[in-house]
């Protein structure tokens, strides 16, 4: 068995609450203690004086980064991918394939299963397909060419490549044939999302009565709040068993949509996510991916033909800061919609998002300006440096 690793004289965000400094003991992959002093036993120490433990950050929806796009990345690019996530705190994420003709996604999903298998970065937890069942009408950055008709069939593709790891599918429920899919989906366990639609607020509740359970990048990509005319967001704001994914990057929404859907939503069901594309970490300028030609500039990247904005080149982290930033957010709050937030979207919220007993050693430690200089995955330090005591 590895090393038990102990954690040192830091800020922990425990669950429960803020332990202004203490330790956190770390073996077999979980976390075994969090106290304000812990005896190290033989344990591996890692002084974290002035550094803020938090759990492990966790990304529902990432299309890549670091100059790769999952959607054309061999397994060898989406693992680095996985590796640089280290650097923005993020222990646990989604790969995310957007709109592609069926081969691709097919290859897609292979390389993505076979990158899922190797260690030393963050942990792939499942495939996110967004796409291609969506909108023409809604359809961002998403080739229109690339857009079908929802098929249970290709469905059943795509599930059957994944070998189990379909996790997340984006649908747009007004579409002739979605709800068989969304049910055939719900069926299988995969979660279901509505995004990139122009689904009425009845046509959305059809689609939630069939199993559609969350939505993809709310606001964005989908009919405005109307006082008449109730859109998807509507409804999508007042269910209370919905939950919503949510960009924050000052570019997507404003500080007072994020204001508005944390007051309409529950605890655990409004849930940060970067929405990044290959232009996270990238040089600004002209950056070809996905067949498209994107440009990087003042942190956002649009789709140079169009002017649409193709997702975002800041990381969940980022969103965090802003957050905090923006919102006078405390930290534990940020934090926990990046992280217990998107644990409990995957049903993984009694072992990840949390920094207790019994759940899983994933811990990234922030220095005062919420930069990250460790990150441990599992109880392994996969990124950072530290001079044992």
């Amino acid at each position: 068995m590895a090393q038990a690793v102990l954690i040192t004289g830091c800020r922990i965000l425990a669950e429960g609450g803020v332990l202004p400094k203490g330790d956190l003991l770390l073996s077999g992959g979980k976390v075994r203690k969090v106290a304000p002093r812990i005896a190290a036993g033989g344990a591996r120490v890692i002084p974290a004086k002035g550094l803020t433990a938090i759990p492990g950050l966790i990304d529902t929806q990432i299309n890549g980064g670091f100059g790769y796009s999952f959607s054309a990345a061999s397994s060898d690019r989406a693992f680095e991918v996985g590796r640089r996530l280290l650097e923005h705190g993020v222990t646990g994420y989604l790969p995310t394939l957007i709109s592609l003709p069926r081969e691709e996604t097919l290859r897609g999903i292979d390389s993505l299963v076979d990158a899922a298998g190797r260690k030393g970065g963050a942990r792939s937890l499942g495939i996110h397909l967004e796409g291609p069942f969506l909108s023409p009408g809604r359809k961002g950055a998403h080739q229109e060419k690339n857009l079908r008709l929802p098929s249970v069939g290709e469905f059943r593709d795509y599930h059957a490549a994944a070998r189990g790891r379909l996790r997340m599918i984006t649908v747009a429920p007004e579409l002739p044939g979605a709800l068989e899919v969304i049910r055939e989906a719900a069926g299988k366990r995969v979660l279901v999302s509505a995004g990139h639609t122009v689904a009425t607020a009845a046509e959305f509740r059809r689609g939630v009565e069939a199993g559609v359970r969350h939505v993809t990048h709310v606001f964005n990509a989908m009919a405005p709040f109307h006082h008449r005319d109730a859109s998807a967001l509507n409804a999508a704001l007042v269910m209370d068993g919905v939950s919503c994914g949510f960009i924050y990057d000052r570019i997507h929404i404003v500080a007072d949509a994020v204001r508005l859907l944390l007051r309409s939503k529950p605890r655990g069901k409004a849930v940060l996510v970067s929405d990044a594309v290959a232009a996270l970490g990238a040089p600004e300028g002209d950056l070809v991916a996905d067949g498209e030609l994107y440009v990087v500039r003042d942190g956002g990247v649009t789709v140079k033909s169009t002017g649409a904005i193709a997702g975002s080149a800041a990381s969940i982290l980022d969103g965090v800061r802003c957050l905090v930033e923006d919102l006078r957010m405390s930290l534990e709050e940020a934090v926990g919609l990046a992280s217990a937030a998107p644990a409990g979207l995957l049903g993984l919220g009694k072992r990840k998002g949390v920094l207790r007993p019994g759940a899983d050693a994933d811990v990234a430690l922030l220095d005062a300006r919420l930069r990250v200089r460790m990150t441990l995955v599992g109880g392994d330090l996969l990124y950072g440096d530290h001079h044992p005591a």
